[in-house]
C-alpha cells in the first residue's frame, strides 16, 4: 500500500497516533466546518427531534446541531474508536446535558433498536459505503414517517470539481428512490471545491 493509499485510508477510518492528526485536520479545515454547518442548517432541526450523524468523524456538526436542540437529543455514531473520542470530548458539556450521545458504530448496529429518528444525516461518508442503495434501505427503516435525512458530499479526490460532486448527487438520489424516499431535491453549496446534500422524505 503507498502512502497516498494510506492517507486516504486514515480519512476512511483514522486510527492510532496519526488518526489523531487525522481528526484535528477535519475539524479544522475551515471548507469542512462550513460544509458541516450548511448541512445542519438544511434539516431545520426543531428543538424536539430526534436526530442521528453516520460518521460523526471529530463531532463539529454535532456542535452545531446540539445547539438547536431542548429536549430533542443526537446520535452520533463512527466506526472510528478515535473519532468518538474526538467527538465526546468535543461535545462535553452538551454530552453532560443529556443533548448528545456519541458511540463507536456502524449503520448495521444502529437499525436494531435506537430508532426511529426524526432526522438522519451524513457529510462525506457516502463515498466509502460500497452497497448505497442497502445503506438507504437501513435509513429508511429506521426515519420516522415524514422525517428527513440528507447526505452531504464534497469531493476530495485528485481533482475535485463541481462535475464530480453532480455526479455523485445523481448517484445518490437513484439509490435513494428504489428505498422509498420521495421529494428527493439536490442542495449545492458554493465551496471550494464544491459541495452537495441530496435530500428525501420518508412520508409513512
Amino acid at each position: 500500500m503507498g502512502i497516498r493509499d494510506r492517507v486516504v485510508g486514515q480519512f476512511k477510518k483514522p486510527s492510532g497516533p496519526f488518526g489523531h492528526i487525522v481528526g484535528w485536520i477535519m475539524a479544522a479545515r475551515s471548507s469542512n466546518r462550513e460544509r458541516s454547518r450548511w448541512t445542519a442548517g438544511l434539516l431545520h432541526i426543531d428543538p424536539d427531534d430526534r436526530v442521528l450523524e453516520i460518521g460523526c468523524g471529530p463531532g463539529v456538526a454535532l456542535q452545531h446541531v446540539a445547539r438547536r436542540l431542548l429536549s430533542g437529543t443526537i446520535l452520533g455514531i463512527d466506526h472510528s474508536p478515535v473519532m468518538v473520542e474526538q467527538a465526546a470530548r468535543r461535545n462535553r458539556e452538551a454530552i453532560e446535558a443529556g443533548r448528545v450521545l456519541v458511540r463507536a458504530s456502524t449503520i448495521e448496529d444502529v437499525r436494531a433498536g435506537d430508532g426511529p429518528f426524526t432526522k438522519i444525516f451524513s457529510v462525506n461518508v457516502i463515498q466509502f459505503v460500497p452497497d448505497q442503495p442497502a445503506f438507504f434501505r437501513v435509513l429508511y427503516s429506521i426515519l420516522a414517517p415524514g422525517g428527513v435525512a440528507a447526505t452531504a458530499y464534497q469531493p476530495r479526490t485528485k481533482n475535485p470539481s463541481r462535475a464530480s460532486a453532480l455526479a455523485m448527487a445523481d448517484k445518490i438520489s437513484a439509490a435513494m428512490k428504489p428505498t422509498g424516499f420521495t421529494k428527493i431535491r439536490v442542495e449545492e453549496r458554493d465551496l471550494k471545491p464544491p459541495a452537495v446534500c441530496v435530500i428525501g422524505m420518508r412520508l409513512e
